[in-house]
């Protein structure tokens, strides 16, 4: 049945398109004004439907939307744009005491989530160890998504667990 959706579709679109053009040329006469303003009727009602009728165009996360990072047991950067750096100095001061316990569960074998909230913006952190075969922890990995603004309520940022 979905195979059968768009060509149907186009069958169904080609047919009103030259039922139109045929109506409009026929009221307007079938010289070259009423075939022109035809077609102008016809390519304003496709670009209004589009608009309406069409979904919005999919936005891709702006650079730096959501950030991965895969860190060692000193907490330092493993991989990507700045190796051996501390993972701790890519994130606010406020919210490192939090990331910092939770990278260090991490290193155990515990996989968190949590998000919080800075400077109005929700933040949603996940935090998973990275294992080798064997069971034992390698590193960690970090994923951060920068979340939806939202109205500021408190100085201090909030933290919640799922």
């Amino acid at each position: 049945m979905g195979e059968m959706k768009r060509p149907a579709s186009s069958i169904l679109l080609a047919g009103g398109l030259f039922l139109v053009f045929v109506g409009l040329s026929a009221a307007l006469g079938f010289g070259t004004g009423g075939m022109l303003a035809s077609i102008a009727v016809i390519v304003a009602l496709l670009y209004a439907g589009g608009l309406w009728l069409g979904s919005a165009p999919a936005t891709l996360a702006p650079a730096g939307a959501e950030t991965v990072i895969v860190f060692d047991r000193s907490l330092r950067v493993a991989a990507g744009a700045a190796p051996g750096t501390p993972i701790l100095s890519r994130f606010p001061e406020a919210l490192r005491p939090e990331i910092e316990m939770r990278c260090r569960l991490a290193l155990k074998g515990e996989h968190t989530h949590f998000e919080c909230e800075h400077a109005g913006t929700r933040i949603s952190f996940d935090i998973s160890p990275v294992q080798s075969i064997q069971g034992m922890v390698l590193y960690g990995v970090l994923v951060a998504g920068s979340g939806m603004r939202v109205p500021a309520v408190a100085n201090a940022p909030a933290t919640t667990v799922a």
